[in-house]
């Protein structure tokens, strides 16, 4: 097997999009985040780390990870075959890659952690445990008063107010440069949206579009305004606005330790279809 590093994104979008597009709502992470950098070559200012293990023209695997962004996504042609992760691995590590965690399908993340962890020495640390989701028809609740709207520059100062709220909630993390960062560029684009009763009550963004398919993410409710439905709400009119547009489908990660909103999503017509694990890869040697 021959890993290969890409510096051109199309030479390794090539190569990846059948396989990923076998299963685009499981693979929607790394199809929507390649769509957007070849749609905007450089919208996070850094060169991406691209990399695929292939052998006689058949693909094993194949890794990306777009900096600042810590995750390297990771994808195995066979969830169930774990070769070429170790071929990945040796490569990134021996090439001197930066590759602080891993984000993957939960039997791949462990399969490459344990290989990063045999060429560095060091020992990996789960994070959050976390679940993808498919809606193809959405189940309306009983909305609250208000509407949906988009959010815009001058409610700029609360989104980032509540991009501190989410990244603290979701990810357990306090902000950072691209905290900010990505709470512009969802306003900026038009892609961040308001639940408003008389005042912004909760928000979400859609992001990533793929082929059939596209990702509510950015679900926030600040403390003072929870357990009104209005996360609920504006997910809802989110996806079916999604669907009205001609995607098939909406996905939706969620975070497996908060059964709150796990409980909410399936209500709206949200099935689980797989689990997904990120793992921190530079901890101390061991």
């Amino acid at each position: 097997m021959t890993c290969t590093k890409h510096t051109d994104l199309s030479d390794f979008f090539a190569i990846v999009e059948p396989h990923l597009l076998k299963d685009e709502c499981v693979n929607s992470l790394m199809l929507g985040i390649c769509l957007r950098l070849i749609a905007e070559p450089g919208f996070d200012g850094e060169q991406p780390l691209l990399a695929t293990v292939t052998s006689n023209d058949a693909l094993y695997a194949a890794a990306m990870r777009t900096p600042p962004r810590k995750n390297l996504h990771v994808f195995a042609a066979d969830a169930n075959d774990p070769r070429g992760l170790d071929v990945l691995a040796s490569h990134l590590h021996d090439s001197g890659a930066e590759v602080p965690a891993v984000f993957a399908p939960t039997p791949t993340a462990r399969a490459f952690a344990a290989e990063w962890a045999r060429v560095s020495g060091t020992t990996p640390r789960d994070g959050t445990h976390q679940r993808v989701h498919r809606l193809d028809s959405v189940v309306h609740p009983n909305f609250p008063p208000g509407a949906m709207r988009p959010a815009t520059n001058d409610d700029m100062e609360l989104v980032r107010q509540w991009a501190v709220g989410f990244q603290q909630d979701c990810f357990h993390e306090p902000p950072d440069a691209q905290t900010y960062a990505d709470a512009e560029m969802r306003v900026a684009t038009g892609t961040l949206f308001f639940w408003d009763d008389g005042e912004p009550r909760a928000m979400a963004a859609r992001s990533r579009p793929t082929a059939h398919g596209e990702c509510i993410s950015y679900v926030y409710t600040p403390p003072e305004h929870r357990n009104h439905g209005y996360a609920s709400a504006i997910v809802a009119r989110l996806s079916q606005q999604i669907l009205d547009e001609g995607k098939s489908f909406c996905t939706l990660f969620t975070d497996l330790g908060n059964p709150t909103s796990n409980s909410i999503y399936r209500k709206l017509g949200y099935v689980g279809v797989a689990d997904f694990l990120d793992i921190t890869l530079d901890g101390s040697a061991s």
